[in-house]
């Protein structure tokens, strides 16, 4: 199960009231993660750090752990030293994100600390000759991850690509990786443009941008860049985090029979090793098919791309098979129809590759 969570604007005037409810809300659905910042111009340090107690301190009551972006001239600010983290575990964080002007060897003394203080490095900038010297200065890799950018102004968040290849970076030496999807309910001004990490996601539904950056296998931690989301994005991030695998929504075909209807949506389905050229094939749908009455012809229509079939007895012993088509596919007489992916998770069958887990969930 993957790891998410939100983030917290430090010093903003909406936050005392309706913060502690919000919280509640994310940690009610699984959330444990609070990403803040002490990158604030228009907040003193001091006061910053004040608001930054108080914040850590209602998480923990929630069960979540809370990280901070900071700089050098901050973290000496308030009395820590690269060698000393005292302060930084009395104002109770449980990491910090190092954004810039930390040689790698200063990262690897911080990166040894004894209270067990998480390292946060930028995924988005970090290059692999600077991390391999981080690391071969002696970095301790259970206190060392990466946690991506968040973008506030249009058109300057990285690409896809981009980020698959910064992250690749990181799990080369086996560390973990955060990254930000835009929250709807309030966004972060002054610009209120969305905070995602991949431009692409910006104008993205949440929980279908956190699909996206979960199913590339490069993700551990999806985080709310945005300061509030609504409870339908929490409900939707919460559900794509606690899945095993990809998770494809579908409209059903009115009418199905009750074992068509548990074939696809009962069970985490996995695609076959070999992965086939126009399908993605359920391994376990047709084990399970074989458990009840036989499947009848119904609805043999058409298979645009993203229609989710179940062949029938006309089959033979392929009856009870899961697929959905990733190509237009013909009617064929021996293979039941039974719903269709909507348009928004079309490009999600991509990362459906051989092996992989995946989940279909009904939607109206």
């Amino acid at each position: 199960m993957a790891e998410w969570g939100v983030s917290v604007f430090l010093g903003s005037p909406d936050t005392a009231d309706t913060l502690p409810g919000y919280l509640a809300a994310v940690a009610e659905r699984g959330g444990t993660a609070v990403f803040t910042s002490l990158h604030i111009p228009e907040v003193p340090l001091q006061a910053a750090a004040a608001h930054l107690e108080h914040l850590t301190r209602m998480a923990a009551g929630f069960g979540m752990q809370t990280v901070a972006d900071i700089a050098p001239k901050a973290l000496a600010g308030l009395g820590a030293t690269l060698d000393d983290l005292g302060v930084v575990g009395r104002m109770g964080l449980a990491g910090i994100r190092l954004d810039y002007g930390f040689t790698p060897a200063e990262v690897a003394r911080v990166a040894t600390n004894p209270l067990g203080i998480r390292i946060v490095l930028n995924a988005s900038t970090v290059d692999p000759d600077y991390l391999r010297a981080v690391m071969a200065a002696g970095a301790d890799p259970q206190l060392l991850e990466g946690c991506h950018n968040y973008y506030p102004r249009p058109e300057t968040g990285i690409s896809l690509d981009s980020f698959q290849r910064s992250s690749q970076v990181f799990r080369r030496f086996g560390l973990r990786v955060a990254a930000f999807v835009p929250g709807a309910g309030g966004r972060r001004g002054p610009l209120f443009a969305g905070l995602p990490t991949v431009e692409r996601h910006r104008q993205m539904e949440a929980g279908r941008a956190a699909a996206e950056l979960l199913a590339t296998g490069l993700t551990d931690t999806v985080l709310f860049g945005d300061p509030w989301a609504t409870a339908p994005e929490l409900d939707r991030v919460s559900a794509v985090a606690r899945a095993e695998g990809v998770v494809i929504r579908v409209r059903l075909t009115p009418g199905l029979s009750a074992l068509e209807q548990q074939i696809a949506l009962g069970f985490v389905q996995e695609n076959r090793t070999d992965a086939a050229e126009f399908v993605i094939r359920s391994t376990a749908s047709r084990a399970y098919a074989a458990q009840g009455p036989a499947i009848a012809p119904f609805n043999t229509a058409t298979r645009p791309a993203g229609a989710v079939t179940v062949d029938n007895l006309g089959y033979l012993r392929y009856s009870g098979e899961l697929q959905i088509a990733t190509v237009d596919l013909p009617a064929d007489p021996r293979v039941n129809v039974v719903g269709q992916v909507i348009p928004e998770d079309l490009p999600l069958l991509r990362w459906v590759g051989g092996s992989r887990k995946f989940q279909l969930v009904a939607v109206a």
